[in-house]
């Protein structure tokens, strides 16, 4: 075996085994431009079989065939690098191909010369070789040395190809071309895979940097939860800092912290989660977490369990989420909505009940002032006063209907509690109590005048019956974010928690004559004006805020 046959066999052997490389590598990841470059490779390896053969005893058919194939897979060459680099294809190199084919085509069938009928295609194919190498240096984006030598390869094969019409004459070298061809293209596959794993690695860093930032700044909490071989998080992004007051790092070093943060009476659907993954992972979990500070949170959780092989559930990849806003939402929802209902039911009730009692109590009055019931006449005033109170629990109960036809208007907050100031000062005073009121610059709202009087009237009456002789009521106006104010504070003994989380409710109360009706009165007119209630209270006093948006 002749160098000239061991050069053809070393060329074509590095050829096959990097197109192989190359449709491996396709079907492990499934990118087009990998298909073609392997499809590019195979057809050149084919088309290198060729050579073998001295171009004078090759046929004018099979001359014109490979030259046709030749350019037809450079253009493929030049889609598929187009790809890779993420440029668009120019139309230009489909017309020259096309002509440069028709014009070797033309020149073989009138028997031109070799150097007429291969330098048009070869120079086009040099041209492909010098574009690439040029892209490669200057577009790639990367900072490494893998593009340059790449690109220099390129260049080098271009000039390589460009010598051939005038080399392929001289019998010594045409070994040793075929070898310089051979390690060029092979220095341009491997250097192509390599620039390729690297552009993949950087696409990779970029995406996990991105879930990452995504995962790490995102205000539900996201987590990964080992349960086998051993319990533990894998991973917690940081916002579970701001939900429960534990940092990520505290999660790491004690894996059962999160469940003793579950509030007794929950810790069930976490139990019921782990033995029964398939059927409790199917709609979210919600719950109560005990903060760092004690405080209890509402909270919803969405999981997803992972299996091994054998079916067995190894992890857990969830997502917490803050509802404390939305439980208190659906809170207010339920009470308005308990509102409406005893509204409606005044409405229908209220006069059935009024006209009997306005009689009954004509007539004990009537019957109070007859001489022959003087000896009656304790009995009498009891009565009627119970008749009284009667009828004040049903123009409170009155004052829940939604019907109720509304006026409103751009009104000063501050000369409607002016306006009544007198009247709730008096009142203090007949039970040795006082009132406070405290005006700050505020601008005019939209409301009703006389819901609100009736709102500030309850809210006063509220806080007085709160307290001991000697207590004092303020009454404090002012702008906090843009929103006005109103504020009322007792130093009465506070509000139980168990009344407090139902604050608002019809009938509910502490008062041993309370009707329970004054604060859902309150609630009904600040929900009508679009308002905000918050209370806070505590052994000293209760305050409540009611908020009007501006």
């Amino acid at each position: 075996m002749t160098f000239y046959d061991l050069s053809i066999i070393a060329t074509l052997s590095a050829t096959f085994a990097v197109a192989c490389v190359y449709f491996f590598l396709f079907w492990l990841y499934r990118q087009p431009y990998i298909g073609l470059w392997a499809v590019f490779w195979l057809v050149h390896f084919l088309t290198q079989i060729f050579y073998r053969t001295p171009l004078p005893q090759i046929t004018t058919s099979t001359l014109i065939g490979i030259q046709f194939v030749s350019i037809a897979n450079y253009i493929l060459l030049v889609f598929a690098t187009s790809k890779f680099l993420e440029r668009k294809m120019h139309k230009g190199w489909y017309y020259w191909g096309i002509a440069l084919t028709l014009f070797s085509d033309i020149a073989v069938y009138f028997n031109a010369p070799f150097s007429i009928t291969a330098f048009p295609t070869l120079a086009y194919i040099a041209y492909i070789y010098f574009w690439h190498g040029w892209m490669f240096i200057r577009h790639f984006d990367s900072k490494s040395w893998g593009k340059t030598v790449v690109g220099i390869a390129f260049i080098g094969t271009g000039l390589h190809t460009l010598d051939m019409p005038f080399l392929v004459s001289v019998s010594w070298f045409a070994p040793w071309g075929f070898l310089i061809s051979g390690i060029l293209r092979f220095i341009i596959a491997i250097g192509t895979l390599m620039l390729y794993v690297e552009k993949n690695f950087r696409e990779l860093v970029a995406k996990d940097n991105q879930y990452r930032l995504l995962a790490e700044n995102a205000a539900d909490t996201i987590y990964l939860y080992r349960l086998k071989p051993s319990h533990g998080f894998d991973y917690v992004s940081p916002s579970i800092g701001k939900l429960t007051g534990y940092s990520s790092d505290e999660y790491y070093e004690s894996p059962d912290l999160l469940f003793s943060l579950i509030h007794p009476s929950d810790a069930f659907w976490v139990e019921n989660l782990v033995s029964n993954p398939v059927t409790v992972s199917t709609s979210p979990i919600v719950m109560r977490l005990i903060r760092r500070d004690h405080t209890v949170i509402w909270a919803e959780q969405t999981t997803v369990p992972i299996f091994d092989e054998g079916g067995s559930c190894i992890s857990f990849e969830g997502i917490i989420r803050d509802i404390s806003t939305r439980k208190a939402l659906e809170q207010d929802v339920s009470r308005l909505d308990r509102l409406n209902t005893v509204g409606q039911m005044a409405a229908n009730v209220a006069h059935e009940i009024r006209n009997p009692l306005t009689t009954v109590n004509g007539y004990l009055q009537f019957f109070r002032r007859k001489d022959e019931f003087l000896s009656y006449k304790d009995h009498f005033n009891l009565l009627i006063s119970e008749l009284d109170r009667a009828n004040l629990i049903i123009k409170e109960y009155l004052a829940l209907c939604q019907n109720k036809s509304r006026d409103m208007g751009f009104h000063q907050l501050n000369s409607i509690i002016q306006d009544i100031y007198p009247l709730i000062k008096a009142a203090a005073n007949a039970t040795s109590m006082d009132i406070h009121f405290i005006p700050g610059s505020i601008p005019e709202i939209h409301l009703d005048g006389k819901e609100i009087r009736q709102l500030i009237l309850n809210l006063v009456r509220n806080g007085l019956e709160a307290m001991e002789p000697g207590g004092t009521v303020t009454i404090r106006t002012y702008v906090k974010d843009g929103d006005v104010v109103l504020e009322t504070q007792d130093h009465g003994t506070g509000i139980p928690p168990h009344i407090l989380e139902n604050i608002g409710k019809p009938f509910l109360t502490t008062k041993e004559n309370g009707t329970g009706l004054g604060l859902a009165v309150v609630y009904r007119i600040a929900n009508d004006h679009q308002a905000k209630v918050q209370v806070v209270s505590g052994p000293s006093g209760t305050i409540f805020y009611i908020i009007f948006k501006k």
